[in-house]
């Protein structure tokens, strides 16, 4: 606790300080930290459009969020003080809103690779994602300069959460060519050599406060347990989940 209290400290300070451009969040993510963006892709499979999302949330009607209540993303920034981001798609994203609230660029089914999640036809992978920030950064430096938008991004926090998808929707599915062409252990090599990437880029597009978040047990999901006949987890799926935390804190660490 007041490790986060420090941190939202640090973060009012560096608003304080740091003159014009307040420091906001751009997050890059999958369903856990959608907040729209795939209510945008019209031909996307993955819509949070039953009754039961949202409900918890402003009008209760379904607003994108994968979720009754918040995302991930909305619970760091509510924890640290940070404006909520809005989606990268939302028709109404002005860059002055983007230097007074950052952007949230997760897309639900959106996963590490490329090919992950294939079938849900439209979806943001995280390659797209820092190709879209990337987009984001060239409106800025149009609107405020280039020294003050370098200032402005290194100032930023940044989220990247997700790679549930790349084992879910990619992997633990057969009509996936990762499916066969991996096991475990090697699959998760290439989840984190392209991971690693992933960040390195970030960080060279201005990212200095970087928050990654690894996996919960994913075996113990409802899509996973249905595939038992007990309902049980599935330990298979776990054991990867593990794999995943593990590579994944030789990577950041």
């Amino acid at each position: 606790m007041m490790k986060l209290e420090l941190v939202a400290l640090a973060i009012w300070m560096a608003s304080i300080l740091g003159g014009e451009c307040k420091v906001v969040q751009f997050i890059f993510g999958d369903s856990l930290s959608d907040v729209g963006n795939n209510m945008h892709l019209s031909k996307s499979l993955a819509q949070a459009s039953l009754p039961w999302y949202g409900i918890d949330f402003g009008n209760g009607l379904p607003n994108g969020r994968f979720t009754n209540g918040r995302t991930v993303a909305d619970i760091i920034g509510d924890s640290t003080g940070l404006p909520r981001p809005p989606a990268f798609l939302d028709p109404s994203l002005t860059d002055d809103l983007i230097l007074e609230n950052g952007v949230n660029y997760a897309s639900g089914g959106g996963g590490i690779l490329n090919e992950t999640g294939g079938y849900f036809i439209q979806r943001l992978s995280l390659n797209k994602q820092i190709e879209l920030f990337q987009g984001t950064q060239r409106m800025i430096i149009n609107k405020i300069g280039e020294e003050k938008s370098r200032k402005f991004f290194q100032e930023s926090q940044y989220v990247v959460a997700l790679g549930s998808n790349d084992f879910i929707n990619n992997y633990l599915m057969p009509v996936y060519s990762d499916s066969w062409k991996y096991n475990d252990q090697t699959f998760i090599a290439y989840l984190m050599d392209t991971l690693e990437g992933q960040l390195r880029k970030l960080h060279g597009l201005g990212a200095r406060e970087l928050i990654v978040f690894g996996l919960g047990p994913m075996g113990c999901i409802p899509l996973q347990r249905v595939l038992s006949t007990t309902g049980e987890c599935q330990e298979k799926t776990n054991k990867a989940s593990s794999g995943f935390q593990w590579s994944l804190k030789q990577v950041t660490g």
